[in-house]
Order: structure tokens, then C-alpha cells, then sequence
């Protein structure tokens, strides 16, 4: 099991942790120097920011490998999106019960009434059009009221003065549905916000789980050790023990405000929630204020592709079961394609016309969390033998055998999620279809150049045949 501080150390020892001595502002000054720490792919820590008596660190995620040692990988060990995928799904299935502690180490200090001060924390303000400063890293727990089971999430806060913030929950998080149920049952509703976590709590954070499971639950499966939760000071709330900080505080619904912030496909996004007031603010005696750099950075982009895996298994998986002839599937959700999925489909046709019939049929398809033309911009259709992971063998494809151009759909005026920015009020957007796939009648003069067995012969084998003869 790796910790939050233990990522920290692994990071330091292999020379990719920045530390910086000089004192920097929060607003803008410490965001411009986070973005060129993680242009180089390394963690940072101002040990003196501005007004706060705590340093700040971030960087330590910013790309898979780092979510790999925070849930035990050995650094020696290859590991990368399938094997992340591939040990979320595990945990899933195996849930490990969290157990309740009396002390944590979140708790070594208690401020509470007058002394519980927002500003006290030294939060960044990143971009020029944001609303102000932004806790981005913050794993937020509340209370289903109809289940009485904690809900976990990462939801961006807003710091509006030292008693008052807005913690936003997006039209796909849990927290929309348990602020609308809170509000219509008139209950107050209270919430925490724990910073610096184990790196297992925040990849679970992060996922699309079923109501009925535990996002703490599956990030003790991931580290292998249950999660240690202690009680918050002002709430019935369960928050992680080893946290380096706690703010507890209870929502109120007769405010609403609305906030943007630089968001991850290099957008403004906005958002409306209620306010917060803060209850109580816990901490270590040495707590480190952990941060995310927002936007299209590293750390905010790998935890959001992170985020992503649930959904594209989701769609995946309701695709291949409406659609029996598709042979392979790859949902693209990246940054430099937008806020918007991007689907690739191949399959080995029998008729010119059908893959414009799927492109529309998938379009009108549920994905699991939304409708298909909710969340899709494009659908590509390919034949079978180009390599739907493999973006640049897509390419080629579409302009490479596309000579017709009916084969471009444009399906104007579709409605969008929330994420994309471009869409128009009451109209949506516009969604693109393309038919890559070789026309019946070019299959032979479109014929790929192959060598017959590539796929079984490794060049690995002969180096190391050669390799055995010379000792």
C-alpha cells in the first residue's frame, strides 16, 4: 500500500519533485509555476506561499505510472491504461469495507467557529476569467439520504469568503442527485471536503460507480487495506483518517451561486450550486495543502482519463450488445479532441449501405449514463482491418478511402451535455458521422499491403536466439 505522503517520497527519491523556497502568490503566480513543473511531468511543493501557513503540493498523478505506485505497483514494472482499467474493474468486484478509527491524524488540530477560516488555506486562483480561488483536489463526502451510505466524489469548490464556499456537482455526479433530494426534503444536509488522500480513495473518487456501490469500499480493494475513516467534529460524516486536511460544513440551498472555471478540454465551464458554511476546518500538525493545476494540464487531464474508464465501458458495452456486428470499438474521451466522445466502430460489411444505418442507429442508442448523441460528437465506421485504438490508422483510413461525399454526415441541431461549451441554447450542436470503410466495389484495388504471419513473428525472439549463441 502506498500512502498520499509515500507517493510524495517515491516522487523525491526519483528526482521528479520540485521544491521551491521562494515565496509565491497563490493567485496566479504559483499557477504559472505548477504548469511549467508539470510541462516536465514533476510533482511541485512551495514550501512558502503567501498568507498561508501551509505549503502547497501537487503534481504527484500526472501520469498513469504515478497511479500505479500510489496503489502498490513496483516502479520497475510496466504499467498504463489497460492495467489501470484492469485493477479498477477488480475492485469493483471485491469490494474491502472501510473500518472506523477513534483518532486520525486529519484531526490533530481542530478549528472550529470563528477560527475555521477558508482563508487560511492557501488555494490558487489559476485562470483570469475564473471566479476566484478553486480547491480542485478535494475528495467531497455527503450522506444518501435514502440509503443513509456515504457518497463519494471530486467536485471543484469555490472559495467565497473564510465561512462560505461552493462545492459544484456536474450533471453526471451523484452530489446533483443528493442536493435535489436534500432540498425537496427539506433536511439540512451537511458535506466534507477531504484533502490529500490516499491515491486509491481518489481514483475511486473519480469513477462512475452504480448507486449501490461504495467508492470507499472499491479504493480499499485497489490499495489492498481497507480505508481508515474517523469521525468529523461537527457531522455524522465518516472522513479518511490519515487526510492532511478536513473542512466540514453543511450546504445551504436559499443560495445559489454561479462560478467558472478553467476547465479540462481548454475550456471556461460554468456551473451553479449552493453555497457551503464551514463548520470546522481539521488538519495534521504539518498538513500539506494539496492541488491540482485545473484545465488542460497533466495531473487535472491523467485523472480525468482516469475518470473516463467507467463511461467508456459503459458505452462499450451497451454498443456491443445493440450491435452483434461490430468486431471492434474504441471510445476516444481526450482532451485534444474536446469535451466530447469521439467513437471509432469497425466491422467487415456486406453493403455500402450499411455503415451509414449503424452511424445513425448508434446515435440514436443509450449509452448507459446518457443517450449516445448526448456525449457523442463523432462516430467513424472502419472496415476490419484497421486498428480502431489507433488514431493515426483511423486517419489514414478516412482519407485514404473515402471518395464519395455522402459517406460525411452532418446531423445538425442535437442536444448536448453540459461539457460542451460550444453548443447553442435550445439548439445543441452539430454531430459528425463518417463512413471510412472501402467501398464494395474498391475492396481490391484498396487492399492493404500485408506480410503474411507479422503478427506471430517477434523480433525479441530472434535477438535473444542470437544472444544464447554468443555466450
Amino acid at each position: 500500500m502506498t500512502d498520499f505522503r509515500s507517493l510524495a517520497g517515491i516522487l523525491e527519491n526519483r528526482g521528479e519533485l520540485v521544491r521551491i523556497s521562494r515565496e509565491v502568490d497563490p493567485r496566479f503566480e504559483m499557477p504559472a509555476l505548477m504548469e511549467q513543473v508539470e510541462r516536465q511531468r514533476r510533482a511541485f511543493l512551495f514550501e512558502r506561499v503567501k498568507g498561508s501557513p501551509f505549503p502547497v503540493i501537487g503534481g504527484l498523478l500526472n501520469r498513469i505510472e504515478c497511479y500505479g505506485w500510489g496503489i502498490g505497483e513496483p516502479q520497475d514494472k510496466p504499467f498504463g491504461q489497460a492495467e489501470m482499467d484492469l485493477r479498477i474493474e477488480s475492485a469493483k468486484g471485491s469490494s474491502l469495507a472501510p473500518v472506523t478509527v477513534e483518532q486520525g491524524t486529519c484531526q490533530e488540530v481542530v478549528l472550529t467557529g470563528e477560527q475555521a477560516r477558508l482563508g487560511l488555506l492557501p488555494v490558487p486562483t489559476f485562470f483570469e476569467h475564473d471566479s476566484g480561488p478553486f480547491i480542485t483536489s478535494a475528495v467531497g463526502i455527503a450522506r444518501n439520504p435514502a440509503t443513509g451510505e456515504q457518497n463519494v466524489g471530486i467536485y471543484r469548490t469555490l472559495i467565497i469568503d473564510d465561512q462560505v464556499m461552493v462545492v459544484n456537482a456536474s450533471s453526471l455526479s451523484d452530489l446533483r442527485r443528493l442536493y435535489a433530494q436534500a432540498e425537496q426534503s427539506g433536511e439540512p444536509m451537511d458535506l466534507a471536503l477531504a484533502i490529500g488522500v490516499e491515491p486509491a480513495l481518489l481514483v475511486a473518487a473519480s469513477c462512475k460507480l452504480p448507486p449501490d456501490q461504495s467508492e470507499i469500499g472499491v479504493a480499499g480493494a485497489l490499495q489492498g487495506r481497507p480505508i481508515e475513516l474517523v469521525k468529523c467534529r461537527t457531522n455524522d460524516l465518516m472522513v479518511p483518517a490519515n487526510a492532511e486536511i478536513v473542512i466540514e460544513g453543511r450546504v445551504d440551498f436559499s443560495q445559489r451561486i454561479e462560478n467558472t472555471l478553467g476547465e479540462f478540454a481548454g475550456q471556461y465551464g460554468p456551473e451553479t450550486a449552493p453555497v457551503s458554511r464551514v463548520t470546522a476546518i481539521t488538519h495534521r500538525r504539518d498538513a500539506m495543502f494539496y492541488s491540482i493545476l485545473a484545465g488542460k494540464n497533466p495531473e487535472h487531464n491523467t485523472l480525468g482519463a482516469v475518470a473516463t474508464y467507467s463511461i467508456q465501458r459503459a458505452i462499450s458495452g451497451a454498443l456491443r450488445a445493440k450491435f452483434p456486428q461490430i468486431r471492434g470499438l474504441n471510445v476516444f474521451l481526450d482532451p485534444g479532441l474536446g469535451a466530447m466522445v469521439h467513437l471509432v466502430i469497425s466491422i467487415s460489411k456486406q453493403d455500402d449501405a450499411e455503415p451509414a444505418q449503424l452511424i445513425r442507429d448508434v446515435f440514436a442508442a443509450h449509452g448507459g449514463f446518457f443517450p449516445m448523441s448526448h456525449i457523442t460528437k463523432r462516430v467513424i465506421v472502419v472496415d476490419d482491418d484497421i486498428n480502431v485504438h489507433d488514431m493515426r490508422d483511423v486517419d489514414w483510413a478516412i482519407w485514404s478511402r473515402v471518395a464519395r461525399a455522402e459517406k460525411f454526415m452532418v446531423i445538425p441541431d442535437v442536444e448536448s451535455w453540459e461539457l460542451e461549451r460550444c453548443a447553442k441554447d435550445g439548439k445543441g450542436s452539430l454531430r459528425v458521422g463518417i463512413d471510412a470503410t472501402m467501398d464494395m466495389e474498391d475492396r481490391e484495388k484498396l487492399m492493404r499491403p500485408l506480410i503474411p504471419g507479422a503478427d506471430v513473428v517477434r523480433l525479441e525472439d530472434y535477438l535473444k536466439a542470437r544472444k544464447q549463441t554468443a555466450a
